[in-house]
């Protein structure tokens, strides 16, 4: 017997039941394309606007698909040059070392400190390859100490000492051959005190990842000249990868005490309880000096930079801004220019580029941001949407800016902006100004 067909529905019934699932399903997942058509007035398909008589940065500052076209930076771009004592004042005064959030969030020290002082603030490792003075390639750890003047770094060769896990003891003693990450996933090279030490084949080993655990850096920090008041310390230092590590960057927590004292160890990154974690990772940037006053970016291949993860070098990092190619893993300008002009970004240091070094907000504040070629973490055209435009930015800094929408409006700025103009509107990316930023209004959850 052959069987009944259900009757079939009418056109109103299935209106009715396509409309029931679209409330549903902007319920569960808003803004579903279709559904908004039948209920536009739903709150979770109402696009923000910006306030009345602003035209939309999300309309005139469209992201580019560079996987289809091809993105290059206007010949007007510029990097910015690092911060230097002016000429003829060798004993100059630098500003404050990282006073602006460079390389930890502003309040923070990345310090070693030594009897109660801070005593040598590391930036990066720097490998020496062999010459004909010292045949064997060593490396060197750079930064500054924060009581001398001048501006320049310090440089402390590294030794290493590796822990047997069948023998406990002291260590054996080795030679550091060279210090270096891909990405942000640091490998240092090895080898024994009577080795060669050029190659592999001439005894150089590698640990990163949980190996490093087996590894113990040492450096030696000298007296002060001329019988000042500072003594030589030996420090040992430990990098070991951090279990709870962002899947972009690699974390470590890098610390460090007076060699042979068993005291307790010391985080490198020292947040002063400016943010919730007692301990700020650490993270590594390849092939880059960061000037630590202004935040100029130069391409040095030899160095590993040293940053901890509040600080405006890790944060670019997290938030999608790499300067490397992800098809080579090698420096790549466009991406080097975002990444630069986001150190800007992130701090606020709106007049860089025209010798103001002031950080214009204040920890914790949120930013929306979007870049031209959409390199930011899970960018789009709609992700994290700039209702107010705050400013378009270079690694000098901004190149237009609306004061009226900056970030912190109850923090006075410079009269005159230093000549900074206003961004147009409706606005557009410059040959420059590749990032974009606006002010959070209100605060997403």
């Amino acid at each position: 017997m052959p069987l009944k067909q259900a009757p079939r529905p009418s056109v109103s019934d299935s209106r009715a039941r396509s409309r029931l699932l679209c409330l549903l399903m902007l319920f569960l997942a808003p803004g579903v394309s279709g559904c908004c058509a039948w209920f536009p007035g739903s709150k979770s398909c109402v696009k923000p606007t910006p306030p009345p008589g602003e035209p939309d940065p999300n309309e005139s500052l469209p992201v580019r698909d560079c996987s289809v076209e091809t993105c290059e930076l206007g010949g007007r771009a510029q990097p910015l040059t690092p911060w230097e004592c002016p000429t003829g004042q060798p004993n100059c005064q630098p500003p404050e070392t990282n006073g602006l959030g460079i390389y930890i969030i502003e309040g923070g020290t990345y310090c070693f400190v030594v009897d109660g002082s801070p005593r040598f603030c590391p930036e990066a490792f720097e490998n020496v390859p062999a010459s004909a003075s010292f045949p064997q390639p060593s490396v060197r750890l750079m930064g500054r100490d924060p009581t001398r003047r001048g501006d320049r770094l310090g440089a402390h060769t590294v030794s290493g000492l590796i822990q047997n896990p069948q023998a406990p003891g002291g260590g054996e003693g080795v030679r550091i051959h060279s210090i270096q990450a891909t990405g942000t996933q640091l490998t240092v090279n090895y080898c024994s005190q009577s080795s060669p030490c050029l190659d592999s084949a001439t005894g150089v080993r590698s640990l990163r990842g949980e190996e490093l655990h087996q590894l113990k850096l040492v450096m030696l920090l000298p007296a002060d000249d001329g019988g000042g008041p500072r003594r030589a310390v030996i420090l040992e230092l430990a990098v070991t990868p951090r279990a709870d590590a962002s899947a972009r960057v690699h974390a470590y927590d890098v610390l460090y005490r007076e060699y042979g004292t068993g005291l307790p160890w010391l985080n490198h990154c020292a947040p002063r309880g400016v943010t919730a974690p007692d301990r700020d990772p650490t993270s590594f940037l390849q092939g880059l000096r960061i000037n630590s006053v202004n935040a100029a970016v130069e391409p040095v291949p030899a160095w590993t930079t040293i940053g901890c993860e509040s600080g405006a070098i890790v944060t670019c990092l997290d938030w999608g801004y790499a300067p490397w190619s992800p098809d080579t893993g090698g420096y790549d300008v466009l991406r080097g220019h975002v990444f630069g002009s986001c150190l800007q970004a992130k701090r606020a240091a709106y007049f860089v580029g025209r010798g103001d070094l002031a950080s214009y907000t204040r920890n914790g504040t949120r930013i929306a941001r979007r870049d031209e070629f959409g390199l930011g973490r899970s960018a789009n055209n709609h992700v994290e949407e700039l209702r107010t435009l705050e400013a378009l930015w270079s690694p000098r800094g901004a190149v237009c800016l609306n004061a009226e929408n900056r970030r912190v409006p109850d923090m006075p700025l410079p009269e005159g902006l230093h000549g900074i103009p206003p961004c147009p509107r409706p606005p557009t990316w410059t040959p420059a100004g590749k990032l974009a930023t606006g002010r959070l209004t209100p605060a997403p959850d």
